[in-house]
């Protein structure tokens, strides 16, 4: 099993992919997400098969700015049925089995 990956953009986006390749899944990094070649939004881990993102949302992601452009793409993403599991620092630090069974439950939604 292969485990390096020169797509990711940040140690904690790797080690999230690590976690989830380990446990069974083949996240794909950094996926474009289109609509009849409309750019809807880059996911930083995707489960393309059952349209599941995988984002680790650090601490600048509580910036304003931050916070609104993450919800807008997101509702764009979800609105083409994509879920999300979101991935914060102290969940990576201390929850490895917890964030799997987050993603096996969001691949098995109908």
């Amino acid at each position: 099993m292969q485990l390096a990956d020169p797509r990711a953009e940040s140690l904690p986006e790797s080690e999230l992919r690590v976690i989830l390749t380990v446990g069974g899944f083949r996240p794909k990094p950094q996926h474009n997400v289109r609509k009849k070649r409309v750019f809807l939004g880059r996911l930083d881990l995707a489960i393309e098969e059952s349209k599941v993102a995988i984002e680790y949302d650090g601490r600048w992601h509580n910036t304003p700015d931050q916070v609104i452009h993450d919800r807008e793409r997101r509702q764009r993403l979800m609105a083409e049925e994509w879920a999300f599991v979101i991935v914060d620092s102290d969940q990576l630090a201390t929850d490895y089995s917890g964030i799997v069974e987050r993603v096996r439950a969001a691949t098995e939604r109908s």
